[in-house]
C-alpha cells in the first residue's frame, strides 16, 4: 500500500510541474470524459480525446489540490466522497495566474514533505488572504451580473411597454423572457417568446414581435389544448370519425388524441369538430373512423379577433387506417382515465407505487373510480 502511495505521488509530480508552468492558463484537474470533468485541455492536449470521443482520460494522482478539504482544510469537505462531490476547482478559477502558481508550488512542497500522508488531518492549502480574495471576486462577479440583469430588465421593459400596458399583471413574466428563445408554461397554457417563433405560424408572416406575443396572450386558454400539448411535446397518434366532407376538406366529429411528454408520461384527450385538408384522405367517406398520424401546426384564426390555434395537417399515408367505431374511446372512458390520474396522484399508497401496476385492492380501486365518476356526472350531491 505504501509503495502504491509513493508511486502515485511520484507520477503526480510531473503533472504538477506542468500545472505550475501553465498556471496562466487556469487550473486543471486530472480527468475528462464525455461528461467533461476537470482536466484543462489548454495545456494537457490529451484531454481533448476524452472530450471529443467520450473516453475517460485520466492522469495518475495521489491527491487533487482542488479538493475542498485540501483547499480549505478539515471540516470544509469530505475526502471519503471523492473529488466529484468535494470539488472547489470552480473557486480556484478566481485566482490569478501568479496566485495559482503560488498555491500549486505550496501544494507540491506539502506533498513532498509528507504533509498529506495522513488525510484525516488536513490544514488549509489556501492562505486566509487567498480565500478572502476568491470570495470577494465571486461577490464582485455576482454584483456585476445583478447590475447587467437590472439593465437588461429595464431595456426589456422599454421594448415591451405596449404589451405591459395591455397585460400589467404579466409585467415580470414579460420582462424576464422578452426576446429570449424560450417557452414559458403558465396556468393557462404555453407562451413562446422566441423572436422568430411567428415564422412557424400559418398566417402570421406579417406579425411584429409584440403583436405575436399579444395574440398569444389573448389566445391563452382559448385554443385546442390537447393539440397544443402534442405540438409542444410528442404526438403519438390520432383517431376520429368523419362527420362532413367538402371539395377540399373534411371534418372529424371528434379527434381522440394521444401524446407523450419528454419524461415519458402519456396523455390522452379529445378535440371536437376538427377540419383538415383532405389530401391523402380522399378515399374515405362520411361515417368512416380513422386512425392516423399527422403534423400538429399553429395557425392564426380570425373571426372574433386574431387568435393562435392548433390544427392537424399532412397525415402520414402509411399511418392512415380505417378502424371500427368501437375502437374509439367514449367520453366515459376518457373521463375514467382522467379520474385514474387523480386517484394515482392522491393515493395513500403513492410512495410505494411504481406507477405501472396498481397495488390498491381492486374492489377499492373500482369503488373510488365509480364514486368520482358519479360526482363528475352530477349524480351525487
Amino acid at each position: 500500500m505504501m509503495k502504491n502511495k509513493q508511486a502515485n505521488k511520484e507520477a503526480m509530480i510531473a503533472t504538477l510541474d506542468a500545472m505550475i508552468d501553465n498556471s496562466d492558463k487556469g487550473p486543471s484537474g486530472f480527468w475528462v470524459d464525455d461528461y467533461e470533468g476537470c482536466g484543462n485541455p489548454a495545456f494537457f492536449p490529451e484531454f481533448q480525446e476524452g472530450l471529443k470521443r467520450g473516453r475517460l482520460v485520466q492522469k495518475e494522482h495521489y491527491l487533487c489540490p482542488w479538493n475542498t478539504a485540501v483547499m480549505y482544510g478539515n471540516g470544509h469537505g469530505n475526502m471519503q466522497t471523492g473529488c466529484y462531490y468535494s470539488c472547489s476547482i470552480e473557486k480556484a478559477k478566481y485566482l490569478s495566474g501568479k496566485e495559482l502558481k503560488d498555491v500549486l508550488v505550496r501544494f507540491k512542497r506539502n506533498l513532498q514533505n509528507g504533509r498529506y500522508d495522513n488525510l484525516s488531518e488536513l490544514s488549509p492549502l489556501l492562505t486566509n488572504d487567498e480565500a478572502k480574495r476568491i470570495e470577494n471576486r465571486i461577490h464582485m462577479e455576482q454584483e456585476l451580473e445583478r447590475q447587467k440583469e437590472e439593465i437588461a430588465y429595464k431595456e426589456q421593459q422599454k421594448k415591451a411597454a405596449s404589451l405591459i400596458a395591455k397585460y400589467p399583471d404579466e409585467k415580470d413574466l414579460i420582462c424576464a423572457n422578452y426576446g429570449k428563445r424560450i417557452l414559458v408554461n403558465t396556468y393557462k397554457g404555453v407562451l413562446d417568446f422566441d423572436p422568430d417563433g411567428f415564422k412557424s405560424v400559418v398566417g402570421a408572416d406579417k406579425f411584429s414581435y409584440n403583436e405575436y406575443l399579444d395574440v398569444q396572450f389573448r389566445s391563452l386558454g382559448r385554443y385546442r389544448s390537447y393539440f397544443a400539448d402534442c405540438y409542444f411535446n410528442i404526438p403519438m397518434g390520432f383517431m376520429g370519425q368523419i362527420e362532413r366532407i367538402t371539395a377540399t376538406s373534411l371534418c372529424f366529429k371528434r379527434i381522440f388524441v394521444r401524446g407523450m411528454c419528454p419524461d415519458g408520461e402519456v396523455f390522452d384527450g379529445k378535440e371536437d369538430h376538427v377540419w383538415m385538408d383532405k389530401t391523402g384522405l380522399e378515399q374515405f367517406c362520411v361515417g368512416d373512423c380513422l386512425s392516423f398520424e399527422a403534423e400538429v401546426y399553429r395557425y392564426v384564426k380570425t373571426g372574433n379577433g386574431k387568435m393562435i390555434d392548433f390544427g392537424l395537417r399532412n397525415p402520414s399515408p402509411l399511418s392512415v387506417k380505417k378502424i371500427e367505431s368501437y375502437d374509439l374511446p367514449s367520453d366515459k372512458e376518457l373521463m375514467r382515465q382522467e379520474i385514474n390520474l387523480v386517484i394515482c396522484e392522491t393515493c395513500f399508497l403513492s410512495e410505494q407505487c411504481n406507477r405501472t401496476y396498481c397495488i390498491m385492492e381492486p374492489k377499492q380501486e373500482r369503488k373510488r373510480q365509480n364514486d368520482m365518476l358519479d360526482m363528475v356526472n352530477g349524480s351525487v350531491d
